[in-house]
């Protein structure tokens, strides 16, 4: 993937360049131009790129002929509008959660002259995508579509987060259900997985009702694994390894192992985490750590993780070809997933 890599960092300076000379043609000051290279290094161009390089390989990948020097140009701008979305809201999903790392570093509101002004920063991520979109593609066929697809995707990206955080205001986690968490899944997870697919189907014009049935089946599958995965790392992973502190327990998240845990804890476990959830206190996290491990939920994991494995192998295996979409881009998507995340 080196070389897709290397596409990717080759548009990355063409893009900041057209945004900071767009920026000065309106009267804007270096200090402006400036700050936006700064917001645009820090949460886009130092990310790990994962969905970019999905998106710049998708679309390589559903090409019927060779692909041009200009397409390529072109499905590279696609993939860092791609990251660019997903920068938007890691910003405002930092705020929201008090986190304090990100990528190894302090988050973007916690670094120094930055503070809530990473929450109007954010937004101007967000609308520097339909400027891109608009610089770049407005004679493409497929331009409406595009706009709209970030729209939409953008929309239930948004809802789904308004349902996670509002389910952490719940006062009793007994009322925590799996359905509620699924639901809370399909559309905080699964978009941001189907958006590079769908994207590159629309670029070539390949968006058929079939294709983007198939895509969504194989996205929301993708979603609850990719989800659960995260869970998991918020509570077990190694920070020397994520970069981020995980805080989900002291959040009062709806997450799959406090649903699971409340579903096979004993009287006097159930108290333990009712007791501890949702509290800030490092002795209160760490109890509820302590039972989630006296109820075996890695193990659990474990195997959701392969039940779930089976059901996507499941999916990608009857995916109709017919219509240009190609069962290797799903193989693709879910192995780099479980490589971590690479492609």
């Amino acid at each position: 993937m080196d070389a897709l890599r290397h596409e990717l960092r080759a548009a990355y300076a063409s893009l900041d360049a057209t945004v900071t000379q767009y920026l000065v043609s309106e009267g804007f000051g270096d200090a402006t131009a400036n700050h936006f290279s700064q917001c645009f290094s820090a949460n886009v161009g130092t990310g790990k790129l994962h969905r970019g390089l999905a998106t710049l390989y998708i679309g390589k990948q559903l090409a019927k002929n060779e692909v041009s020097e200009e397409q390529s140009k072109q499905l590279s701008v696609l993939a860092w509008l791609v990251e660019m979305l997903g920068a938007h809201y890691l910003i405002l999903d930092d705020i929201m959660d008090d986190s304090t790392t990100r990528r190894g570093e302090p988050c973007w509101y916690r670094q120094p002259q930055i503070g809530l002004m990473a929450i109007n920063d954010a937004c101007i991520l967000k609308s520097t995508i339909f400027f891109l979109l608009k610089t770049f593609f407005r004679q493409h066929p497929a331009y409406t579509n595009m706009v709209d697809l970030f729209v939409d995707n953008g929309l239930h990206t948004e809802l789904g987060q308004l349902c996670d955080l509002a389910a952490a205001r719940e006062p009793d986690i007994a009322n925590f259900t799996m359905e509620q968490y699924w639901a809370i899944v399909k559309d905080k997870s699964s978009y941001s997985i189907s958006g590079p697919v769908t994207l590159a189907l629309e670029y070539w014009q390949l968006a058929t009702p079939k294709n983007l049935r198939q895509t969504r089946d194989f996205s929301v599958a993708l979603g609850e694994y990719f989800q659960v995965n995260d869970d998991y790392v918020d509570v077990f992973g190694d920070y020397a390894v994520t970069g981020k502190h995980g805080t989900d327990i002291q959040d009062n998240k709806c997450t799959w192992f406090i649903i699971e845990a409340l579903s096979r804890a004993n009287d006097a476990q159930r108290r333990r985490l009712l007791d501890g959830y949702g509290k800030k206190d490092a002795s209160r996290v760490d109890e509820v750590k302590q039972v989630f491990a006296e109820l075996g939920l890695q193990q659990a994991f474990r195997a959701y993780e392969e039940q779930q494995r089976a059901k996507i192998e499941g999916i990608i295996a009857a995916v109709d070809e017919s219509e240009g979409l190609k069962r290797d881009v799903f193989h693709a998507l879910f192995d780099g997933f479980r490589k971590g995340r690479q492609f």
